[in-house]
């Protein structure tokens, strides 16, 4: 009887540590998945932004240009970025600087009602709210500290150096309009202000590059590579083209004709959007992968405990039960049943 009460309180002291463990890989574990369940709020947000994004820049250049703006592309991708907002923006903490960002596109000129000058100036600053309103969106869904290379480095791409460098290809050929209108004083100005803006459509390019390659790199998975390396050739491309349409604009005199550049930037608009959504897609696919490989370990976690709780008390309940069949029998120790076979001493025969 001691050494089965000694076992079940072996079997007890147990099960004190593995509930211990267990309790803390389950916090673990579900912290991680509130992690990923964040991130992935944070893709929904930066897709319902990258239509923003396209939908702006062409109408900065159709306005720039003096053509007519697609204004029902760009309510569009606003009333889509506001309902996801309406959704997401408690938790990202994104309320007010996307009401800012709203305002102030809703607010814009039209190329009948403002100098291009100035519709430069007003595009300029609703891009940079867009741009910030990108940075917030990773910082406060968690993106910005994924502890998966492959993951960090796509949403990088998608949420930074693939907006930056399609606003500035739209700035870069709005720049070239500007330029050609301005007097022959100004030209000096003019050239040197496309040589900035050139360099500020190779940096982020090639820093996308550089950033998408790493990600392939390191990532298990298979479709990665085929999806988004053939996507960012066609973008690169389309970036080349462009910064090339200018020529070399050290030294010149004369300055690049608008529309050798309105059909490239019109191509690298089309690939950047084709690369986004490629992106973000395979950006979710690792990340939804994470959370059913976080939910399997919580089930095999659940088994294992289980298991360990029926091992442990196995003895308490073997020592139950024999405590209960000692305690039926009569004082003395004369089994409670009488075997057939047994007759009292004298009895007739």
């Amino acid at each position: 009887m001691r050494a089965q009460l000694l076992r079940s309180l072996l079997a007890l002291a147990v099960l004190v540590p593995v509930g211990v463990l267990f309790g803390q890989l389950w916090q673990e574990q579900s912290d991680r998945l509130s992690f990923a369940a964040k991130e992935r709020d944070g893709i929904e947000y930066l897709t319902t932004l990258s239509q923003v994004t396209t939908a702006l820049t062409d109408a900065q250049s159709d306005a720039i240009a003096g053509s007519e703006i697609d204004q029902t592309a760009l309510a569009r991708a606003v009333d889509a970025a506001s309902a996801v907002d309406a959704r997401l923006g408690d938790d990202l903490r994104t309320h007010d600087r996307w009401s800012g960002l709203r305002a102030k596109i809703e607010a814009l000129p039209t190329a009948a009602s403002a100098d291009r000058e100035d519709l430069y100036t007003a595009y300029g600053e609703a891009t940079d709210l867009l741009l910030a309103l990108y940075g917030k969106v990773r910082e406060n869904s968690q993106l910005i500290r994924d502890p998966e290379g492959d993951t960090y480095f796509l949403q990088d791409g998608a949420a930074e150096e693939l907006p930056e460098s399609v606003v500035a290809a739209g700035r870069f050929a709005d720049l070239v309009v500007l330029a050609g209108s301005r007097p022959a004083a100004e030209r000096a100005q003019a050239i040197a202000e496309l040589t900035g803006a050139r360099q500020g459509v190779l940096d982020p390019a090639s820093d996308l590059a550089d950033g998408l390659q790493s990600a392939v790199d390191s990532t298990d998975s298979r479709t990665m590579g085929g999806n988004l390396l053939s996507r960012l050739d066609r973008f690169r491309r389309g970036m080349d083209v462009l910064a090339n349409s200018a020529g070399s604009l050290t030294g010149r005199a004369t300055l690049p004709r608008a529309d050798q550049l309105t059909a490239a930037r019109a191509e690298v608009q089309a690939a950047a959007t084709e690369l986004s959504n490629a992106i973000l897609a395979e950006l979710d696919l690792l990340i939804e992968d994470r959370i059913s490989g976080l939910s399997t370990e919580r089930w095999l976690a659940v088994g294992t405990l289980a298991v360990v709780v029926l091992l442990a008390a196995s003895p308490m309940a073997l020592t139950l039960v024999d405590g209960r069949r000692r305690r039926r029998r009569p004082f003395g120790g004369v089994p409670d049943s009488v075997p057939s076979e047994w007759e009292p001493a004298g009895a007739a025969r």
